[in-house]
């Protein structure tokens, strides 16, 4: 049956893991049949980065986003929203809290159903955002979060029946690294969270072993400056390089052989998705999301979380294997379970 849906979003017009994901999303829905709209809450102009069918809809609503926090005006201007689209589509997706809150707190100004998303960890809220969510996401028609661990800590926080629905790898690559050089990488927003001066210090532990391996982390953040310098600190100059993120990552994966994810904390890394797409080994600190990823099948290689030296023990032991094609073998066959075929199913299987 034909669906009428709708995503509200931030910024469709961004370079990010949401906006890619609702641009995929949208296209596959519309090849199923549905009418698809995306409005974006802070913009008045622009296309979106990623590419997105010719008769999907762009809707900008130019509310300002340094008044994202103004509570009371922004409920006032999604208060208008739903007025509008009451009655032009059946199901509306939120993709943030923020934008999520004050349209379930209007919940009867819009005539169809409801569907919130939620894309980062319970961990990355303050204490009072977490109680917000957790109490306004039970007004939804559905909450969708990205794994099972998600759902359990929303469940437990009184929110019925959460619908796990994965993230999609976007970029499906026909052929897989060879895995021939001795290049890792890493890439993502330079963060503290991200916990790259973790694995430049995991790289400093082995470093008379490393060589002739080399390990390019690409990102732009706040801890640039840093990290630079932690690099310098260890004399790391001609083993870790530090680049500006490229949009052209998934070829920049084919040319190495392996992604080190040392983050403290990911809801659902779409890069490690995309790692294992391109027949990567995967070398990552222990955490929930990326265990359900891996599903008990052993491909993605876990380091004891906060562990350092048990990171480097990992990559030393890694680097010097004789076994990587084996593992870039078994990562592509793990990442066909995230493929957009498969999971645009579980969507479509939602909405009716």
């Amino acid at each position: 049956m034909s669906k009428r849906i709708t995503w509200i979003i931030n910024d469709i017009t961004q370079v990010g893991g949401i906006e890619r994901v609702v641009c995929n999303l949208s296209n596959y829905f519309q090849q199923n049949d549905c009418t698809i709209k995306i409005v974006s809450l802070n913009t008045k102009e622009g296309t979106p980065h990623f590419k997105l069918a010719p008769n999907i809809a762009i809707e900008h609503l130019s509310y300002p986003a340094d008044e994202i926090l103004n509570r009371k005006k922004l409920k006032t201007a999604l208060a208008d929203f739903l007025k509008n689209e009451s009655d032009k589509s059946d199901i509306l997706i939120t993709c943030h809290p923020w934008i999520a809150m004050p349209i379930l707190q209007q919940k009867s100004l819009y005539s169809g159903r409801i569907f919130c998303t939620e894309h980062a960890t319970w961990e990355s809220y303050s204490k009072i955002r977490r109680i917000l969510n957790a109490h306004y996401y039970k007004r939804a028609d559905k909450f969708i979060v990205l794994t099972e661990n998600a759902k359990q800590i929303y469940q437990k926080h009184g929110v019925k029946n959460p619908a796990v629905i994965p993230n999609i790898i976007t970029n499906y690559p026909e052929k897989t690294a060879p895995l021939i050089s001795k290049e890792l990488v890493a890439a993502g927003r330079l963060t503290a969270i991200k916990g790259y001066d973790r694995l430049i210090e995991a790289v400093a532990i082995i470093k008379d072993d490393f060589a002739p391996w080399h390990l390019t982390i690409y990102g732009d953040g706040e801890e640039h400056d840093r990290l630079v310098d932690l690099i310098h600190q260890n004399h790391l100059e001609k083993l870790i390089a530090i680049k500006n993120f490229t949009d052209d990552l998934p070829k920049q994966l084919l040319t190495c052989s392996a992604y080190l994810l040392s983050s403290h904390s990911e809801a659902f890394p779409m890069v490690a998705l995309e790692s294992l797409s391109s027949g990567l080994p995967i070398i990552s600190f222990d955490i929930p999301s990326l265990r359900e990823i891996d599903n008990n099948t052993n491909t993605i290689i876990f380091a004891e979380q906060d562990n350092i030296a048990d990171l480097a023990n990992k990559i030393k032991s890694f680097i010097s294997s004789s076994d990587i094609q084996k593992r870039g073998i078994a990562s592509r066959k793990l990442s066909e379970n995230y493929s957009l075929e498969k999971i645009g199913k579980k969507w479509l299987k939602l909405f009716n």
